[in-house]
């Protein structure tokens, strides 16, 4: 490794920064939604409030993705968090961040500004944090235990952006269970990824989230939030 080593924790206070930005958004709306049709404040109907928490969602995803490229890169090329955590490289560590993206790619001549790493699922990022860390760490504790729901954001965020027969039926399943109506059970005409994120969180993400009453989309956020957290720690 040479030079300076690259900075990580800028990588995380912008996610979490998405993420903030997100919720913004998700709170305007909602408050925008059902006011009273003799106030003179303008509103919107619900499914343009559901349009817009779905893109707020998809956005996050992706810049999840980002944040995971990211990271891994960086840590490869020898970053160190503010509070002094790195972890313990298996390989030696890459000549740079380009050099770290050459690495991944098994391409010498990988331009990581014509091309991106696919981490959409846990597995693909859990693969490359072994190979190149020692445990797979901090990846593999911080999502082994979130695999589930993380593929369920997945899930969501491919039915939002696609209308395709196996998008289609991820998103009836994921939907299903989370509203606790069995495998064969149906879902409303019309049903969209906007109504599961308006939900209530009464299962999948913990009692303690069940007992604030918080939604889907909530919950969401903040497993990106704590995620982003233990992959990149704070002082």
């Amino acid at each position: 490794m040479t030079g300076k080593s690259p900075k990580v924790d800028h990588i995380r206070k912008a996610f979490v920064r998405s993420i903030e930005s997100a919720e913004s958004l998700y709170q305007s709306v909602r408050g925008l939604e059902g006011i009273n049709p003799a106030s003179r404040q303008r509103s919107l109907h619900s499914k343009h409030v559901r349009r817009v928490v779905e893109l707020a969602f998809m956005g996050v995803v992706a810049e999840w993705e980002e944040f995971l490229e990211q990271t891994l890169v960086r840590y490869m090329a020898g970053a160190r968090c503010d509070n002094g955590y790195a972890p313990k490289i298996r390989l030696g560590y890459a000549d740079s961040i380009t050099h770290a993206y050459q690495l991944i790619a098994h391409d010498p001549k990988y331009d990581p500004s014509r091309g991106f790493i696919a981490l959409s699922s846990s597995k693909a990022t859990l693969d490359l944090a072994t190979l190149f860390f020692e445990n797979g760490e901090p990846y593999k504790s911080a999502l082994a235990v979130k695999r589930d729901r993380l593929a369920d954001a997945v899930h969501l965020r491919n039915r939002i952006a696609h209308s395709s027969t196996k998008v289609r039926q991820d998103f009836k399943q994921t939907a299903l269970r989370f509203l606790n109506r069995g495998e064969d059970g149906k879902l409303s005409q019309g049903y969209r990824v906007g109504d599961l994120l308006l939900t209530e969180a009464e299962r999948h993400f913990g009692e303690d989230v069940a007992q604030r009453e918080i939604t889907f989309f909530q919950a969401f956020m903040e497993m990106f939030t704590e995620l982003s957290q233990n992959i990149v720690p704070e002082d």
